[in-house]
């Protein structure tokens, strides 16, 4: 803690700028946290209040700019790059996309809130060609109440930030490995509960000659789209496939549940919103379910037809 305290004291702003840019981008950094205890050791005027929330929310909107970009010169490519260093892979994609549908540009301050979405918002945003002006006002928003937040609670609990410093700090370089080691198992766990569910499905998972295979033999699968809708409409989808979402699971469960060949495709990273489906449909009801291995793009790329609507 008393490194950290450091830095903050040596290199103030241009840390809180660095921080959340990199959080920004994708990075898991508590740039939230850093926020707090840079407020808490600061001296507490108007001043340094107001720079510290526009460092913080240059260093977002530098970081959302970047995305926003990659995602208009890029489209859907760059998501599956990002839901690799995401610690939330399986919301990423699907919840963003059903957040813009339903609320537009202005969702942007809203899913600055949400971990996962935060970062993958600007890429969508990209990918929908929002205007840059209207993008810049509405992620300028979201950083000065996300960060205007943390400096406040900064502020306000200053004295109890201060307490749990010296605290810490009591204990040397074992108060510092503390928080560490705190941070690094809540990265372990959101990483087990991944790697578990993507385990699960591993001996499951169908490639797309075993797909063509049964939609060419007597077993008439059922294939069940787990992407959002927009990502239907935009990219194509298997002809034939079923559009699923987090409200249609019963719905699902019932209307096959006679059937022996389930199939569920997604385009996220190892097929992980697939089988997090998978998992849930599996709980209400339908036995075998199976994940498409490389989803709707290794169906494209090995050259089968995609409809659109």
């Amino acid at each position: 803690m008393n490194t950290l305290v450091d830095l903050v004291q040596t290199y103030g702003l241009w840390l809180v700028f660095l921080i959340t840019l990199l959080q920004s981008v994708g990075l898991p950094l508590p740039a939230f946290a850093v926020l707090i205890v840079t407020t808490a050791v600061t001296p507490a005027t108007e001043a340094n209040i107001i720079i510290l929330i526009l460092t913080g929310s240059l260093g977002t909107l530098a970081g959302d700019l970047i995305l926003y970009f990659a995602g208009k010169r890029y489209g859907t490519g760059i998501l599956g790059k990002l839901c690799k260093i995401s610690m939330s892979p399986d919301t990423c994609v699907r919840s963003t996309g059903d957040i813009f549908e339903r609320y537009g540009a202005p969702a942007l301050t809203i899913v600055k809130f949400i971990p996962g979405l935060s970062t993958l918002a600007p890429v969508v945003a990209g990918v929908y060609a929002m205007r840059v002006t209207l993008f810049v006002f509405f992620s300028s928003i979201a950083a000065l109440i996300y960060l205007g937040a943390a400096v406040t609670l900064g502020a306000v609990f200053r004295h109890q930030v201060d307490g749990l410093i010296s605290a810490l700090s009591h204990y040397g370089t074992m108060g510092g490995l503390f928080v560490v080691v705190l941070f690094g198992l809540y990265l372990l766990f959101k990483w087990l509960r991944r790697y578990r569910l993507i385990r699960q499905f591993e001996t499951d998972r169908l490639t797309v000659n075993d797909l063509i295979e049964l939609i060419d033999g007597e077993s008439n699968p059922v294939i069940l789209d787990a992407r959002p809708m927009d990502q239907r409409t935009r990219n194509g989808f298997i002809p034939g496939s079923v559009p699923i979402d987090e409200n249609s699971f019963n719905d699902i469960a019932d209307r096959y549940a006679g059937h022996k060949e389930i199939v569920i495709y997604c385009s996220c990273p190892n097929e992980i919103t697939a089988a997090r489906y998978a998992e849930k449909l599996r709980k209400v009801g339908l036995k075998r379910i199976r994940p498409l291995v490389g989803g709707i793009d290794a169906w494209a790329e090995s050259g089968q037809q995609v409809t659109f609507l």
